[in-house]
C-alpha cells in the first residue's frame, strides 16, 4: 500500500482571480473542485526537476504568486495534493490571498 501526504490550508490563502481561474477550468494543473474548495495535485512541483518549469506554467495561466507560493510550499513538502478549504485554518508561514476572508485581497486593493 502507498501513503502520500498532502496540504490542507484555507481558501484564504486564494486570490479572487484564482477562484475565478479555478472555477473556469483549463489550467496547466490538475484542478478538482468540491463543495468546501479545490483539490490540487502538485506533483509538478516536488523534488528539483521540473519544478522551475512547472511553476513558470501557472504564472502563464494566470494564477497569482500567492497560489504558486503555496502550491510551491506543497511539493516541497513532499506534499502530491494540496486542498484548499473553507473551512481548514491559514498557514501563517504562507501569504494570505483573502478569499472569503473579511480582509481585502492583494489582487483587488481597495
Amino acid at each position: 500500500m502507498t501513503v502520500r501526504k498532502f496540504m490542507d490550508v484555507s481558501t484564504g490563502h486564494l486570490t479572487r482571480d484564482d477562484v475565478e481561474l479555478l472555477q473556469a477550468g483549463a489550467l496547466p494543473i490538475e484542478v478538482l473542485a468540491y463543495e468546501y474548495g479545490w483539490i490540487i495535485s502538485t506533483a509538478g512541483l516536488m523534488g528539483i526537476d521540473g519544478v522551475e518549469e512547472n511553476a513558470a506554467k501557472l504564472s502563464a495561466s494566470g494564477l497569482s504568486g500567492t497560489f504558486i507560493e503555496v502550491a510551491r510550499a506543497a511539493g516541497a513538502r513532499d506534499c502530491w495534493i494540496l486542498r484548499f478549504d473553507a473551512d481548514a485554518d491559514l498557514d501563517l508561514e504562507l501569504p494570505i490571498g483573502g478569499y472569503g476572508l473579511d480582509v481585502e485581497d492583494a489582487s483587488h486593493p481597495g
